[in-house]
């Protein structure tokens, strides 16, 4: 029986160089940029300022609306502190024998109110997306959960600007 051995030649260690050279690679990105690698970037929690819109709610649950009040926003846990609180009317859009839309208000006293309101708020900008928690997206036209002791209501993201620090109270 014949047996031929097979030399280790100059093209298996280039092979097996690179596929180490690879591997180290992909590990020391990983050391050094993962989530607390050395290279990693914390952003700066950063605050905000949500503009809310809350419609048709009971009149007793727009009083939970008060500048200085306190809300937990969204799932992230994150509280959010009210100001700048405008309570209207309902709006209602109805139509007339025509087809025609036209806006109707609720009664200023027994009907249902729109809420419209300020959240100041602390997360991160990523991407150029405001996160709350730094989890949680807030972007215009989406709708967040508002909770505080007493109530929790849906209420639809109209805007959101950064604040400066000197103007969190």
């Amino acid at each position: 029986m014949n047996i031929k051995k097979t030399k280790f030649g100059v093209m298996d260690v280039f092979i097996i160089v690179l596929v180490l050279a690879c591997a180290a690679g992909i590990v020391g990105r990983y050391i050094l940029t993962g989530r607390n690698g050395i290279l990693a970037t914390t952003p700066e929690r950063v605050s905000a300022a949500v503009h809310v819109l809350v419609t048709s709610i009971e009149n007793t649950s727009a009083d939970y609306f008060t500048d200085g009040a306190e809300f937990t926003v969204g799932k992230s846990g994150e509280t959010g502190e009210i100001l700048d609180t405008t309570i209207r009317p309902a709006e209602n859009y109805d139509e007339d024998e025509n087809g025609e839309l036209y806006i109707s208000y609720d009664d200023e006293e027994n009907g249902k109110k729109d809420v419209r309101c300020t959240l100041i708020v602390s997360g991160w900008y990523r991407d150029g997306i405001y996160m709350l928690g730094g989890r949680e997206p807030m972007l215009p036209g989406a709708e967040v959960e508002l909770s505080s002791e007493g109530i929790r209501v849906n209420a639809l993201i109209l805007e959101v600007t950064a604040v400066e620090n000197d103007l969190i109270s």
